[in-house]
């Protein structure tokens, strides 16, 4: 299982080196190639811890990892239509909110959420999400809502990946996963709203944390049934 889960970690790093390399050179065909095969590549790599313990947060992750599989694909074709942004917020909000509900699972609610410190991060997430979506609003026009309800979404999977009952490893690589999602989506609105696609190395950048964070989120959950 060890060489196995090695073996498509690699590829799917691999694919992913590609993928960006297709960024930085303009060469839409590598995107086209590689982008769609990330997710099930993660799909691939958990699939064993899925087959053995059959739970439901593993299949509400094989379903996550689906949406974020067509919101990839969605996101990739946006210079094509342009309408296809929003099915990719909608597909990456399912993903997100599917992220929340596994993450809560692993919560004890009423010794953990009233304490100091984790009402102080859902401060801080709060702070995050209200600074950035003040810096975008005058852009977001039509987008207004959907923008909104998304990034209050992926601020609270951010902070359910930070009250997380397991182990160390599990707990570390799902906050550090979280985190580079949240980065990564903030990226995206920033390019896309306030530099209309302009921004230098926007993209690259986007893909780098992305990558991260879907591997760190996958592996952790994998961690935590250890």
């Amino acid at each position: 299982r060890k060489i196995v889960f090695f073996i498509i970690s690699v590829i799917y790093f691999s694919v992913s080196a590609i993928e960006i390399v297709g960024d930085v050179s303009g060469s839409i065909e590598l995107v086209y190639i590689t982008k769609p095969l990330l997710m099930p590549l993660l799909m691939l790599l958990y699939i064993p811890t899925w087959k053995q313990y059959k739970d439901l947060s593993s299949k509400l992750l094989m379903i996550a990892l689906f949406f974020a599989f067509v919101g990839d694909v969605s996101l990739m074709l946006i210079a094509k239509n342009e309408h296809l942004f929003l099915l990719g917020l909608g597909a990456f909000m399912v993903t997100q909110l599917l992220y929340i509900f596994i993450f809560s699972r692993a919560v004890n609610a009423f010794k953990t959420l009233f304490q100091p410190t984790w009402l102080f991060v859902l401060f801080l997430f709060g702070t995050i999400y209200i600074l950035l979506m003040n810096s975008l609003f005058d852009q977001l026009k039509d987008l207004l809502i959907p923008v909104l309800i998304y990034g209050a979404v992926v601020c609270t999977m951010g902070f359910t990946s930070t009250v997380r009952n397991v182990n160390k490893s599990s707990y570390l690589l799902v906050l550090f996963g979280a985190c580079f999602f949240i980065v990564s989506d903030a990226l995206i609105a920033i390019n896309k709203f306030l530099y209309q696609g302009e921004l230098y190395l926007a993209q690259p950048n986007i893909m780098i944390l992305y990558v991260m964070a879907q591997y760190f989120i996958v592996v952790g959950l994998i961690k935590a049934h250890k």
